[in-house]
């Protein structure tokens, strides 16, 4: 019997909505129908970590988002990643990041500062309600979001699936955290073709977002995003929520490509 890959994302999903808690060898073994030795062979194989590695470093990129994202107390934050005793969590973050979370948040600034190269400009934006959407979806590593995998991978659903729009790209990772080589990005679209394979049914979407908007080629829009960032660290009053920022592609206008682009907002 071999796994496959949308079963191995369903067992990956399960660990990252219950990062916060010790994942068991049984829970493993119950959801895989794998032993445990064997199905952290295939993770290690695919992701270069083992299953406590992945859940870990989960736990501290999630918190280290919301040191920079939100003004919540260190301590709540520790608790709601899974650290019940703040001291434990500090030694770890600082194990992995080199400084403390204190500092972490003080330095948000110095934490853009190379991603950023310009002064910040007068971005329009709209803050959205979005109820949760059924999509079909399939994550690859994208390795910093500016790739030829990104344009394969959607090649490749186009062409078992035909043009689809609206398309979404869910964004999981934030590469000035996460090392960029686990940056994950994620495919979605509405509704599949007869017989298309890869793509599992999710939900994205369900809650309160800052919308802005990109115009043209994918192959700028990393500076719509620099722009973005510019405009929120002048805007202390817009916290932003650490789940995944999602990309929404709409059908040409007058020969332009339109996305819109969700971050989550921390309630």
């Amino acid at each position: 019997m071999q796994i496959s890959f949308n079963e191995i994302q369903k067992i990956v999903d399960h660990i990252e909505e219950n990062f916060d808690r010790e994942i068991t060898a049984d829970e493993i073994e119950y959801l895989s129908q794998y032993s445990y030795r064997n199905f952290q062979r295939i993770f290690f194989k695919i992701f270069k970590e083992n299953i406590s590695g992945f859940q870990k470093r989960l736990r501290l990129e999630k918190s280290y988002k919301k040191l920079i994202y939100t003004t919540d107390k260190i301590s709540d934050i520790a608790r709601e990643v899974g650290y019940f005793n703040i001291q434990s969590f500090s030694k770890a973050f600082k194990k992995q990041y080199h400084i403390s979370p204190a500092e972490a948040r003080s330095q948000k600034q110095e934490i853009f500062k190379e991603f950023l190269d310009n002064e910040a400009v007068d971005l329009q934006y709209e803050i959205k309600y979005k109820d949760a959407v059924s999509v079909y979806c399939t994550f690859i590593k994208a390795k910093d979001y500016n790739n030829q995998e990104i344009n394969d991978l959607w090649a490749t659903i186009e062409q078992e699936n035909g043009d689809s729009f609206p398309a979404y790209g869910i964004i999981r990772d934030q590469p000035l955290i996460t090392n960029r080589s686990h940056c994950r990005y994620g495919a979605a679209i509405l509704q599949t073709a007869p017989g298309a394979s890869g793509l599992q049914k999710t939900e994205i979407f369900g809650g309160k977002y800052i919308r802005f908007t990109h115009y043209g080629s994918f192959e700028n829009i990393l500076e719509t995003y620099r722009n973005f960032y510019r405009f929120w660290l002048t805007r202390p009053e817009l916290l932003l929520d650490n789940s995944d920022v999602i990309e929404e592609h709409l059908k040409y206008e007058k020969g332009e490509m339109i996305t819109h682009i969700y971050f989550p907002l921390h309630l």
